[in-house]
């Protein structure tokens, strides 16, 4: 079954609300102050991201989007948490590129193009901190 745009925006913004869950939990595990400030900032980020893609779906729907569930299992220690974080943002670019090409609003083409861009920046830094280690 294909899924709709709205049901993508809605699986997009439970991904944004897991990584910013995540990146907090991240961001309390880091082992040096740096780390932790550009942990945060990326979390800061990702919250700016769930606004795009909740604004985003309601003006394709015109109704508010109920707030996902957030359920969220990290590994113990600070490394493999880095490792999961970098696979989940390889997983959201991947989602995201999927069919950002069936949004024909060209402001909303813009903010998604800007996730994208983002989640990019954010493996590169997250795998930065994870060869640091």
């Amino acid at each position: 079954m294909e899924r709709t745009l709205a049901d993508r925006l809605r699986q997009g913004m439970l991904i944004q609300s897991r990584a910013v869950r995540a990146l907090g939990i991240m961001a309390q595990a880091a082992v040096n102050r740096h780390d932790k400030e550009l942990l945060s900032a990326i979390r800061r980020e990702d919250r700016r991201h769930y606004y795009f893609l909740e604004g985003i779906y309601e003006d394709l729907t015109g109704r508010a989007c109920p707030s996902p569930s957030v359920s969220l299992s990290l590994p113990k220690n600070y490394p493999d948490m880095l490792r999961t974080a970098i696979c989940d943002k390889l997983a959201a670019i991947d989602f995201y590129e999927e069919w950002i090409d069936d949004v024909k609003c060209l402001r909303q083409k813009d903010l998604l193009e800007i996730v994208v861009s983002d989640q990019k920046e954010h493996a590169r830094i997250l795998a930065a901190i994870y060869r640091r280690l």
